[in-house]
């Protein structure tokens, strides 16, 4: 009953109550003159833009609330593990997770907060600078959103300290009585933090470490390739494609020239770079005198968006593979596709099939038990089927790319994979270093966290996008066949 009071007060009476307060805070007891009457529909929509600007103070607030409490988790975790290593009487091993670290898994495993952004705020709340404080005091008046505050502290944390209270004010004041827009905030911020950047070729080589690349696929079946890497080289290559496309289509493909862009890129990591003479030059001119090489030379690009018979994971239950079922199918460590789009992948060129048999009440791969002293390739493939992912609490990390990890450590516990489980890196060294505990019982991996928070994991559920299918949507009925209207003649 407790609960159920507490919910419906703070569903309908807190919002009434802080839109009230909040009002009264903005209330300009200064005018003397009363306003004009104003239409119905203007008062209205004056009213139900006061609940929108109260909504997001009160957001303001409430955030800077959990960044202290946030602050004081971190070094309450700080604490625990100090003493905890002060007691083991040795040097931090490698891979020791420090309290930021044990912090972020913490409260992402809690909330589903993302590693990134927890970061960040973590970084808001424990700084001890100017420009930080400025902008948790700013937080807890309600004027700037969390997401502000800490894109701005993830700016000036590299610059001298003395300018951070200075860049907050400059980025943001007003602008014609308004907070500034996006583009206006971060016009602003890279603006200022440019005049007051000291240590541009030191911060330059620290951001180099970001460089990287991954893929992911979206809803609509299409890839997203990101990459970062430094600035000259990625307008280097873009240019390189840009005139490759534009040869291209001056050789008469009917392609516009963003899917050409696309297709040579994903091209040419595929099969390689086409005929460097008719690509880059722009010509399509054969560079010998042989009969063979002017027709490769003079048709390269029609060659260019060829589908992959690279190797991909791709998990299509056998209902969906024949076109009984249409469940989403799986490309192992990248996303989700429609079953015709999977079906498609099937059945390009070169691709091969390998069974995997599950259980059809649980999803969960069959096991194999081969005994060695160490695992062998064949009980890491099994493990790896069997868990799918990290088996972590939230973990989403392919099991491929993760450690092969005992459950109960060696020599405690056997090399067997009723003792084996995947685990992604900073989740292996939490375990291995004790700052969380594991315990499996069965298919479980029960998880301790500091906070006490107990998680429970078991293997993947191969089989859950066709349990979600069917509950989404109703069965297909491939059986009935569309009548033809009546006006149609016999098929004679």
């Amino acid at each position: 009953m407790r609960k159920q009071v507490a919910e419906s007060l703070l569903t309908q009476v807190m919002p009434a109550l802080v839109s009230e307060l909040l009002e009264a805070v903005a209330d300009d007891l200064s005018q003397v003159e009363p306003e004009p009457p104003r239409p119905e529909l203007e008062v209205r929509a004056d009213d139900e833009l006061r609940v929108v600007e109260s909504v997001e103070r009160c957001k303001a607030v409430l955030d800077a609330v959990g960044l202290e409490a946030l602050a004081r988790l971190r070094s309450t975790i700080e604490s625990s593990e100090l003493a905890r290593f002060a007691d083991l009487g040795r040097s931090k091993p490698p891979g020791w997770v420090d309290a930021d670290e044990l912090t972020a898994m913490e409260v992402c495993t809690a909330t589903g907060l993302g590693t990134h952004e927890l970061r960040a705020r973590l970084a808001l709340a424990t700084a001890r600078t100017p420009g930080a404080a400025s902008l948790r005091h700013r937080l807890q008046r309600g004027v700037v959103t969390l997401h502000r505050a800490c894109t701005i502290q993830g700016e000036i944390a590299a610059l001298p300290v003395d300018c951070g209270p200075g860049i907050v004010d400059a980025v943001l004041r007003f602008k014609d009585g308004a907070p500034p827009s996006p583009t206006l905030f971060r016009q602003r911020l890279t603006r200022a933090c440019l005049a007051a950047d000291r240590e541009a070729a030191d911060r330059r080589r620290t951001a180099r470490r970001r460089r990287g690349a991954h893929a992911q696929i979206d809803r609509d079946g299409l890839g997203v390739l990101n990459l970062v890497n430094d600035a000259d080289k990625v307008v280097a290559a873009m240019e390189r494609v840009d005139a490759t496309a534009r040869a291209a289509r001056a050789a008469g493909d009917p392609r516009d020239l963003d899917s050409l862009r696309a297709d040579i890129i994903t091209d040419t990591l595929m099969f390689g770079w086409p005929d460097s003479a008719a690509a880059c030059s722009g010509t399509l001119e054969p560079t010998t005198a042989t009969e063979d090489t002017s027709r490769v030379v003079g048709d390269w690009f029609t060659r260019l968006g060829r589908r992959p018979s690279a190797v991909v994971r791709l998990v299509v239950p056998w209902s969906t593979a024949v076109g009984l079922t249409d469940a989403p199918c799986e490309v192992v460590g990248h996303g989700w596709v429609t079953a015709d789009h999977a079906r498609q992948m099937m059945l390009n060129d070169g691709s091969t099939w390998q069974r995997l048999g599950v259980d059809g009440e649980s999803g969960a791969a069959q096991r194999l038990e081969p005994r060695a002293y160490r695992p062998t390739a064949a009980m890491r493939a099994q493990v790896e089927a069997v868990d799918g992912t990290c088996r972590a609490p939230g973990c989403t990390v392919p099991a491929a790319r993760c450690d092969l990890d005992h459950d109960i450590p060696w020599p405690h516990g056997p090399t067997e994979v009723t003792n084996l489980t995947s685990k992604h890196r900073s989740h292996h060294n939490v375990h291995t270093h004790g700052h969380w505990l594991v315990r499996r019982d069965g298919d479980r991996v029960r998880w301790r966290t500091n906070a006490a928070r107990i998680y429970d994991t078991y293997p993947k559920d191969w089989l859950e996008a066709v349990r979600d299918a069917a509950v989404i949507s109703p069965p297909v009925d491939r059986t009935a066949r569309p009548r033809p209207p009546r006006d149609d003649p016999p098929p004679f």
